[in-house]
């Protein structure tokens, strides 16, 4: 895979339809090249970083589209199994999840749509109270979730022929469970109550999906459950490989197996230090004929969110690359570039820390990141969407991390319209 960019004839040619030209009597797109990638030295940055937000938005205007697209898909679908859980339908539930299992449904994102419901389906149970205690990642005890919230699902899997999907349900069940009860410290951190009481969920969970796997051959939701509950119980690296592969085995086209293994593949998971790029060329080795370099980018994304020095040994062209795919990949190409966007900014922010100065190797990775986001920016960015910006992220915020990528029109004093056709700068 590392030479593969010196040898295109090797791989199927991908056209990079996301990509938008820029409205400015024919600006060119960024070059693939390891110099495009360098920090960019604009000399309107300064400029820029001094403008209020009412003196930026009269040159930077943005198409902003309000919602998660989804949540919006999801809500239909949550409100009618919220409805049959209240009703005690469970051969409805199962019908619904065990239909869109099969037909490997997804929401816009690319996230499955079972698994998204089951999750879905337990924050809703678990009420808004709970919910945020999980967000902030503390530990929820049984006085503010109660383990009874299990009952009617522990007690459906007693009837005969019930859709295996109530299985995988119940099994996903005891897997949020556990996490809620575990919270966000590492083991080493964790109450000792709430870790033995997470091992328990998860103990369960595995049991489960044990007992229902001669009915689970192809199911893509038992393959993501199997794999996070793997992870959750603790094993080897070659297991979790395994568990890997079978997950994308089950369900090729989704990128959430690629993303989810790159992130347990860190040293602070069951990584060794060459374990997610070897695992990452593997992938492109395996995919790029029908994914391009999209698995290969996911593996690198979701790592280096949690850790900056993934980064090191990725190849930032096949990255680049990739990225585009992943925008190609999914049902809503503008809700992936955004949350592409968001996650290149995070990475290339400075740390705030009092470690002392960063080694100039992960400075670098930061200015190539921010070079890359601005690249992006300029060549895929549709409609703005804060609520996949998520978190603190507003408007006015986004409108001033865009700013950067236009920093030299601005300082000229052009105007910038980023809407649905793309970029357009103009006189």
């Amino acid at each position: 895979m590392r030479d593969f960019v010196q040898s295109p004839a090797s791989r199927r040619f991908r056209t990079p339809m996301i990509l938008r030209p820029i409205a400015l009597g024919g600006s060119a797109l960024l070059r693939l090249t390891t110099k495009a990638l360098r920090p960019p030295k604009s000399p309107g940055l300064r400029t820029v970083d001094r403008m209020t937000t009412d003196q930026l938005s009269q040159q930077l205007g943005m198409t902003v589209l309000t919602g998660h697209p989804d949540q919006k898909a999801l809500k239909p679908h949550l409100q009618e199994v919220a409805q049959n859980w209240r009703d005690h339908d469970w051969g409805r539930i199962g019908q619904r999840l065990s239909r869109l299992d099969r037909a490997h449904a997804a929401l816009p994102s690319g996230d499955r749509m079972a698994p998204a419901i089951g999750r879905a389906l337990f924050r809703h149970l678990a009420g808004p109270q709970v919910c945020a205690m999980i967000d902030r990642g503390q530990s929820v005890s049984p006085d503010d979730l109660p383990d009874a919230l299990m009952a009617p699902l522990l007690r459906v899997l007693q009837q005969l022929q019930i859709d295996p999907t109530l299985h995988f349900l119940t099994a996903q069940f005891q897997l949020e469970m556990g996490w809620a009860r575990h919270g966000d410290d590492y083991a080493d951190f964790a109450l000792d109550g709430a870790l033995t009481a997470a091992e328990e969920h998860f103990r369960a969970a595995s049991a489960i999906l044990d007992r229902i796997a001669p009915r689970a051959p192809h199911s893509g939701y038992y393959a993501e459950l199997d794999y996070r509950t793997i992870a959750a119980n603790g094993t080897t690296m070659d297991e979790l490989n395994r568990a890997a592969l079978r997950w994308s085995r089950a369900d090729p086209a989704s990128l959430v197996p690629y993303a989810t293994h790159g992130l347990h593949l860190l040293p602070r998971w069951y990584g060794e230090p060459t374990s997610l790029q070897d695992y990452a060329d593997r992938s492109w080795t395996k995919t790029h004929e029908k994914l391009g370099a999209a698995a290969y980018s996911a593996i690198y994304l979701a790592a280096i969110e949690n850790d900056l020095e993934a980064a090191l040994t990725l190849n930032m062209q096949v990255f680049r690359e990739g990225l585009i795919d992943m925008m190609e990949e999914c049902d809503d190409p503008d809700l992936t570039c955004n949350a592409i966007l968001r996650t290149l900014w995070t990475i290339s922010a400075e740390p705030y820390t009092d470690g002392g100065r960063e080694p100039k190797a992960l400075r670098d990775i930061r200015h190539r990141m921010r070079a890359l986001f601005c690249d992006l920016a300029r060549t895929t960015l549709g409609p703005v969407m804060p609520d996949v910006w998520g978190g603190r992220w507003t408007e006015a915020k986004i409108m001033h991390a865009l700013a950067e990528a236009f920093a030299a029109e601005i300082a000229a004093g052009k105007a910038v319209a980023i809407g649905l056709d793309g970029a357009q700068i103009l006189d």
